[in-house]
């Protein structure tokens, strides 16, 4: 996909984003050919706070409307909050409730009055197993809706192992034959930072 080899992606995201990343999976090359191995991009407040998720490479159109989904959410839910974290998390929820809402019948629910409840590990994993006929976008903007601005250490690994569908390692990558020019790439989680909050 690429989708980070793309100027107009790269620009804005140097615009509005400190960009960093994290191995988190493994993967094999055979001959220069890379097998297993996937990718989780995450959207993140300055302390970790989870604002958006993407499961799986995409391409450049894709990542490039995630980022200005979160740029223009965060400044609407800025403007609206003020300085009151309690309704700041409330925006969030509300715009994830409502991205992809009417397609399992949550635009009918007012997710604004929804008590914030403390996120475990056990309740994600809970709502990530009920909800496997959505799909992997539909399943995070339910999950963060649910818990809005989830710590990034206490999700990433559900996300990578229930939505993308690896599972989290911590191995070097394990190459056979011919050196690959570019071994890393896809089992890497990328995080952007979006300011104080």
């Amino acid at each position: 996909m690429n989708a980070l080899a793309k100027p107009e992606v790269g620009d804005y995201l140097n615009k509005y984003f400190v960009s960093s990343f994290q191995k988190v999976g493994t993967f094999r090359v055979v001959n220069g050919a890379k097998q297993g191995g996937n990718v989780a991009s995450y959207f993140c407040t300055a302390n970790g706070g989870v604002l958006d998720a993407i499961a799986g490479p995409v391409d450049a159109s894709t990542l490039l409307r995630e980022a200005r989904w979160v740029v223009e959410t965060r400044q609407m839910a800025q403007l609206d909050a003020g300085t009151d974290l309690l309704k700041y998390k409330r925006d969030w929820r509300v715009a994830h409730a409502e991205r992809y809402g009417h397609r399992y019948g949550l635009g009918d629910m007012n997710w604004a009055r929804v008590p914030l409840t403390q996120p475990t590990a056990n309740k994600m994993a809970a709502i990530l197993a009920a909800t496997t006929t959505l799909d992997k976008q539909e399943r995070l903007h339910l999950l963060l809706a649910t818990y809005p601005l989830v710590k990034l250490d206490q999700v990433y690994g559900l996300i990578y192992e229930k939505v993308v569908g690896e599972k989290l390692s911590t191995l070097p990558v394990d190459t056979i034959g011919s050196v690959p020019q570019k071994a890393a790439g896809s089992c890497l989680t990328q995080v952007a930072v979006a300011g104080k909050r």
